[in-house]
């Protein structure tokens, strides 16, 4: 009998069989790894679609239309108010309410940073709206109010993007009621922890090995987006803690002495940002130009005082003359008259004394000539009996 050949694909079979449930499990995993995203719970109770990294990149882009819309706002309410009291409350709402976004949207979570930039932007709107800071600006209110609008609607449409219906009216209601229970009091923005409402709308999930070295990619990321914000605010916030300065300085008499003290602030400011030294110039010298404008601005006004000053008291000489010439011309008259009377009482005694004189030579001529009469008379009768 002929030995049988050997069988090999009994030894085949189950090494290409092992082969393809290998391969089927490499490409199952990598699938799965690429469609997995961040989770977290959102307003609604349903799961957020967008990954972690896309909601940081959207409040990154949004923390900046948040900066320049607020400075855009209150730049505008600076030039249009001449309320020097208007000024330094849109002064003050910028410094403070930027710094603030920033801590708040760059959160550790992404998530937790929106739900607490959605409450600061709806505080800030009942307080502009309705709270104590309802009359801060002036006939320009709407300015503010208009911006933060804006700003929470903005909020409402990212909102709506994280879950699958677009219905977020349950975590919109969480956050209004928690905005309405802590207002804001002042343009200092001091506010409530937002820690129970995250509780509330939030629910972790458990971190891997292999999520963990994502969150440190991420938080790398993160940091970097953040430096970068610091970086365009800075200067600016340099520039508008100097105005602020240079506005209570101007306001207070006792602080004019001390520009010295605040330029040496200034230099060391400059010092401590060595890192972009272009901004850091360009700053400097719109704060000296600052300075610079503010103190023309003082001596025009004493010009235009002095000039006031002076023009009332021509005024008040132009008046006064005026009145002395009246006076004069009244007393004048008065003597003209008084001297008429007495020259027309004057003239008539006069003739009333000429008159009686006239009278007394006129008898006494007559007498006279009556006297010659009767004497020729008598020298003719005389001389005819002679």
């Amino acid at each position: 009998m002929k030995p049988f050949p050997p069988f090999k694909t009994n030894f085949l079979f189950p090494r290409h069989f092992l082969y393809w449930i290998f391969l089927t499990l490499l490409l199952g995993s990598q699938v799965s790894c690429a469609q997995r995203k961040n989770k977290s719970v959102g307003p609604g109770g349903d799961v957020i679609e967008l990954s972690s990294q896309e909601l940081r990149a959207t409040m990154n882009d949004f923390f900046y239309r948040f900066e320049r819309s607020v400075t855009e706002s209150a730049d505008s309410i600076i030039q249009l108010s001449s309320n020097p009291s208007i000024k330094n409350h849109a002064l003050t709402w910028k410094m403070n309410a930027i710094p603030v976004a920033n801590t708040s949207i760059y959160n550790s979570d992404p998530f937790l940073g929106f739900i607490d930039m959605a409450v600061f932007t709806y505080q800030m709107k009942l307080y502009f709206e309705k709270g104590a800071g309802k009359d801060l600006f002036g006939d320009h209110q709407e300015i503010a109010i208009e911006t933060v609008n804006a700003l929470w609607e903005n909020l409402l449409k990212i909102g709506r993007n994280l879950v699958p219906d677009n219905d977020i009216s349950e975590g919109k209601r969480l956050v209004i009621e928690f905005a309405e229970q802590h207002p804001l009091n002042s343009l200092y923005f001091v506010r409530q922890s937002t820690v129970p409402l995250m509780t509330k709308i939030q629910t972790a999930e458990k971190v891997t090995f292999k999520r963990l070295a994502e969150d440190m990619s991420q938080n790398l990321d993160q940091m970097r987006a953040q430096l970068g914000s610091y970086m365009e605010v800075l200067p600016k916030q340099v520039r508008w803690e100097s105005e602020y300065l240079i506005n209570n300085s101007l306001a207070n008499p006792e602080l004019t002495g001390r520009f010295d003290s605040i330029a040496n602030l200034l230099e060391r400011s400059v010092i401590m940002l060595e890192s972009s030294p272009e901004i850091i110039d360009n700053q400097r010298e719109a704060a000296f130009q600052d300075l610079r404008n503010e103190r023309i601005a003082v001596l025009n006004v004493l010009r235009q005082e002095r000039e006031i000053i002076l023009d009332a008291i021509r005024k008040e000489r132009e008046i006064l003359l005026a009145e002395l010439s009246n006076q004069i011309n009244n007393q004048r008259e008065a003597g003209f008259q008084d001297l008429n009377v007495m020259t027309n009482k004057g003239i008539e005694n006069s003739f009333n004394r000429m008159e009686n004189i006239i009278d007394k030579l006129f008898w006494r001529t007559v007498v006279m000539v009556s006297v010659l009469i009767v004497l020729i008379m008598v020298g003719m009768i005389v001389y005819k009996k002679l």
